[in-house]
């Protein structure tokens, strides 16, 4: 449903369906993860996932700094007040 209003709306036809299978990923990777026991070779464990929370927490900060500073040449001091937060969370 979601590809199909995508598709309407002009988006191209690869795009949508890398979307859509970056959107199946995200969803099916925690639950099988859930699934398999700690034996299994693909299953990941607790301290990586920690690691790769932080590594995305990392690139959403770059991001946001790159888009504010960057582009608008604003330095905004809530973003690290809300990143701050969130790590120590």
């Amino acid at each position: 449903m979601i590809i199909a209003h995508l598709l309407k709306h002009g988006i191209d036809r690869r795009i949508a369906i890398a979307l859509a299978v970056i959107l199946a990923i995200a969803v099916l990777v925690p639950l099988s993860n859930l699934m398999l026991p700690e034996s299994s070779p693909f299953h990941i464990p607790a301290y990586l996932v920690a690691l790769f929370g932080k590594y995305l927490t990392y690139a959403l900060l770059a991001l946001a700094l790159d888009l504010v500073w960057g582009f608008c040449g604003i330095l905004s001091l809530g973003h690290g007040a809300f990143f701050a937060l969130g790590g120590y969370a």
